[in-house]
């Protein structure tokens, strides 16, 4: 089976849909993934800077994006190159819960006994659970 990595764009095009030629072709992209003829294979840097563009560029409220991103990501055939996907869709379900980021949910879902070392307050009170 092919695999291919997929970058933020693509992802912003599909979940945006502000560009017609280029969702087309993502959405045919993720038929593929989801029919199991093509493996996905995101990085975590691509999450966070989809994230980073969804809130900041096309000023979207979370309510709006994440389940969009966790029912892409929820496909078998997607699979994060430097983590576990459970440990993603954990990330992405705390987000939908509170203001945390992404890369502070990552931080404490990673730490495993090691202290994180950080000088935002909203990760010291996540730490401190």
């Amino acid at each position: 089976m092919k695999h291919i990595i997929i970058d933020t764009n693509v992802f912003a095009r599909y979940f945006v849909r502000d560009n017609v030629s280029q969702y087309e072709e993502a959405k045919k992209i993720f038929t593929k993934i989801e029919e199991g003829k093509l493996t996905g294979r995101v990085s975590l840097l691509v999450i966070d800077e989809l994230i980073w563009v969804l809130e900041s560029y096309y000023d979207l409220r979370r309510d709006v994006y994440i389940s969009q991103i966790m029912k892409v990501f929820s496909m078998k055939g997607i699979k994060i190159i430097e983590t576990k996907k459970n440990v993603i869709m954990k990330i992405l379900e705390n987000m939908q819960k509170g203001n945390l980021d992404f890369t502070d949910l990552y931080l404490y879902e990673i730490k495993k006994g090691s202290e994180v070392l950080s000088f935002d307050r909203d990760i010291k009170k996540l730490m401190a659970n």
